[in-house]
């Protein structure tokens, strides 16, 4: 019985530290949110739960780092200037990538945008604040700590392969979707979660996910399409000309597109052949109990 809980040297096994992290993290994050409700409503703009799951997320992290005598910056969470870099350049590729999709739902004759009735700056700038909070706590839980255990544990391949199936399984999928739209829906999730798994190993910092993630879902909510089934109004709005939904994503928004399919898989291609900023850096050294952040 001891073999299931520890390795050859006495250490916990890295999928048990994982899933006492996602359970911890879930339990802290989920009050630390109903703590958010209790604040005024004049405040609650302005500290979305979505920051609140991340002050969650981080603490734990924190704590489990501390028993592994790991500093944050083990995780690749830092702020210095090559995270700011990295968050620039992944939101600026997570608005390009939505664009493409848009681009293609639109010349296959499946959409066209008009400006949004009474828009306001406000309301984007709100938008871009609350999947700011969004993307730093999925990235902290997904690519954080569960995820570095999970490559320790299983190798990249297969940490890859459970963590996107998680990231996909986290994600709503109404039952009230045509099927198609969200078998759809549900490749592309997975295959985000693959994308946005690259953006760390390429870079061993939680920077660049966070950007794409952020860009992702921002220029989503500017153009007025759904983001993962959730309705918002941005500077434009989204007109379907009848096309099939598998086609335009429908109300879901365009990660339920098959042309997300495409972009998806073209950025995955793309960050699969670079060697990325990690290649350049020297690799640093595991722990004695552990193996390499990278292998197979």
């Amino acid at each position: 019985m001891k073999a299931v809980f520890r390795d050859g040297e006495g250490h916990l096994r890295n999928g048990w530290k994982g899933l006492g992290f996602f359970v911890v993290a879930a339990i802290l994050a989920g009050i630390l949110m109903w703590l958010q409700t209790l604040l005024p409503d004049a405040v609650r703009p302005f500290a979305p739960n979505p920051f609140f799951a991340f002050l969650g997320v981080l603490l734990v992290s924190l704590d489990f780092l501390y028993l592994e005598r790991q500093p944050l910056t083990s995780l690749g969470m830092s702020l210095d200037r090559r995270a700011g870099r990295d968050l620039g350049a992944g939101a600026l590729g997570g608005v390009v990538l939505v664009g493409l999709v848009a681009l293609g739902v639109w010349a296959a004759g499946g959409v066209h945008l008009e400006r949004a009735a009474n828009a306001h700056v406000t309301a984007v700038v709100r938008t871009g604040w609350l999947m700011l909070g969004v993307a730093l706590f999925e990235e902290a839980l997904f690519h954080g700590y569960i995820f570095q255990r999970a490559i320790r544990g299983m190798g990249t391949v297969w940490a890859q392969v459970v963590i996107s199936l998680i990231f996909c399984l986290a994600h709503p999928f109404s039952t009230e979707m045509e099927v198609p739209t969200r078998v759809v829906a549900m490749i592309t999730t997975f295959m985000a979660g693959w994308m946005l798994g690259l953006c760390y190993l390429r870079t061993r910092h939680l920077a660049l996910p966070v950007g794409v993630h952020l860009g992702w879902n921002w220029f989503l909510g500017v153009m007025g399409f759904g983001v993962s089934g959730k309705e918002f109004r941005g500077w434009w709005m989204p007109v379907f000309h009848g096309r099939p939904e598998w086609l335009t994503g429908g109300s879901y928004g365009l990660e339920a597109s098959i042309f997300a399919v495409v972009a998806l898989g073209v950025a995955i291609i793309a960050l699969t052949r670079w060697k990325g900023s990690a290649a350049r850096e020297p690799e640093a050294m595991p722990r004695p109990d552990e193996a390499p952040a990278l292998n197979g």
